[in-house]
């Protein structure tokens, strides 16, 4: 713990003289504007608080990485990329998450697995149930941000249902058309 603090202490040290510099060049350049004596250290000292709040403002913005859509959000977020590759009558269900057709009417039903775990066999079969029986869908898409078991991706190829994890559904959302995804699954 004691060195924790050590270390802590001699960071602030050290940025003691990064911040000196800039303020003596600020001095300096007030110092030439007419502005002198404890009026040109004031303004300096101001303008290099405003400099570092701004850059401490634009790392804090920069770290920040936006929270993945929720599950709702995701589910409308395919629904629109199936309705820019142009299929119809495109619909968030409830079973089944989305569900649209081809233009030649083949079905497609999509699983937005909202699972936080790389999808196993388990994950699919419930899927597989809806999607063949339920609503007897022609190609059954099962998505999810997290991947797929080795066992999970045999399962699919066996019963015909494409898989798309993250990368795949980044190609997606690239442009990449999903009838081209569905016909290039590995």
């Amino acid at each position: 713990m004691p060195r924790t603090r050590t270390r802590a202490k001699f960071r602030g040290w050290a940025i003691a003289p990064l911040a000196a510099v800039p303020a003596i060049a600020l001095h300096d350049l007030f110092d030439s504007l007419g502005i002198n004596g404890i009026n040109a250290w004031s303004a300096a000292s101001a303008a290099l608080a405003l400099l570092c709040a701004t850059v401490h403002l634009a790392a804090s913005t920069l770290n920040q990485r936006p929270d993945p859509p929720d599950d709702r959000d995701f589910e409308l977020q395919i629904a629109d990329l199936c309705r820019r590759d142009g299929l119809l009558a495109v619909q968030v269900a409830s079973d089944a998450n989305v569900k649209a057709y081809l233009p030649n009417g083949s079905l497609v039903l999509i699983r937005c697995a909202p699972i936080t775990h790389e999808a196993r066999p388990l994950d699919l079969r419930a899927f597989i149930g809806t999607a063949h029986h339920n609503h007897q869908a022609d190609i059954p898409v099962f998505i999810t941000r997290h991947g797929f078991t080795t066992e999970a991706r045999h399962f699919a190829r066996h019963h015909g249902i494409v898989l798309l994890d993250q990368p795949r559904l980044y190609q997606w959302q690239q442009g990449h058309g999903l009838t081209t995804l569905v016909t290039t699954t590995p």
